[in-house]
């Protein structure tokens, strides 16, 4: 639990995975889920003492329940969750391509308090960077996946993280990978430059991309995005939120976040106003727009 009215709730522990770039599974070991009526007691708990935003989390939290017997379905565990209370906000952060399922999307969809938000780091989208990572889908299967998820809901908050100088990578498929970005337009984007350790199956891979060229990658990825998410919140202006308030940044001034921005990663919406409940709802109508945050009123 990160704050008052904020909390990160654990659903599964470890990674079936084998990412050549990763050391978790090492770490933590296979995947190991919790009970569905472990984790809904807790967030029903959770809900009781005041909390206002459920974020569920896991190495792979959408492959929740597959190595469970019987298996439980992930859409299965939001619903219960969701339809406990319809005064809070349930999150969902590290998904993957692989497991996400249409159960899942439509469920998202379908309940007004689970945030339309989907954080899938998807690393790179070029057929051999991905080969070498590790990771078994395609550029054309992320493109269907981001299809189906924009076909739910057209306002849907897509979030996905890369990782650029992985060994190996070249201009064109850095080039492939940046065409990608340009296309999609992620409503958020991180990136990483890849970091080389002894202990990671990618060490004994051939081809280092030099540090200059990874952080040149990593700059121009990030300028691409920063327009991108500009035009993005550009395109919020004149509409209204329900926003989660969260901090008094003067006088006249409070921070808070739409459902579209998740909490440390994403940008915030700053609120004009003089006397607003900290860890309250409020409607907010944006008036304004800057890379990464928004600017609103109350209404």
């Amino acid at each position: 639990r990160s704050t008052s009215h904020i909390a990160y709730l654990k659903i599964a522990e470890g990674c079936n995975r084998h990412c050549t770039y990763c050391i978790i599974p090492k770490l933590r070991g296979k995947q190991k889920s919790r009970s569905l009526e472990d984790i809904v007691s807790e967030a029903r708990s959770l809900i009781s003492s005041g909390v206002k935003e459920l974020i569920l989390v896991a190495q792979e939290t959408t492959a929740y329940g597959s190595d469970l017997s019987p298996t439980v379905d992930f859409a299965e565990l939001l619903k219960q969750i969701a339809d406990h209370s319809d005064k809070i906000w349930v999150r969902v952060l590290y998904g993957h391509p692989e497991s996400l399922s249409e159960s899942a999307i439509e469920t998202i969809a379908d309940r007004r308090n689970i945030c339309s938000y989907f954080d899938i780091p998807i690393q790179h989208v070029s057929s051999r960077v991905l080969k070498q990572m590790g990771r078994n889908y395609s550029r054309d299967t992320l493109y269907r996946l981001f299809d189906k998820i924009r076909s739910s809901d057209p306002e849907v908050a897509l979030r996905t993280t890369l990782l650029v100088g992985f060994p190996g990578e070249t201009d064109k498929d850095f080039e492939t990978l940046l065409t990608f970005v340009r296309t999609i337009c992620f409503t958020h984007l991180g990136v990483f430059i890849y970091s080389d350790m002894d202990d990671l199956p990618s060490h004994d891979l051939s081809d280092p991309v030099p540090e200059t060229v990874a952080k040149e990658r990593y700059e121009q990825i990030m300028a691409v995005q920063a327009g991108i998410s500009l035009k993005n919140n550009q395109k919020q202006i004149g509409r209204t939120y329900q926003t989660l308030v969260e901090d008094r940044q003067d006088d006249h001034t409070f921070s808070g976040r739409t459902q579209f921005q998740a909490p440390e990663i994403d940008g915030v919406t700053y609120i004009h106003a003089s006397r607003l409940p900290v860890s309250s709802f409020t409607t907010v109508r944006i008036i304004g727009a800057l890379e990464y945050d928004l600017i609103g009123e109350t209404v």
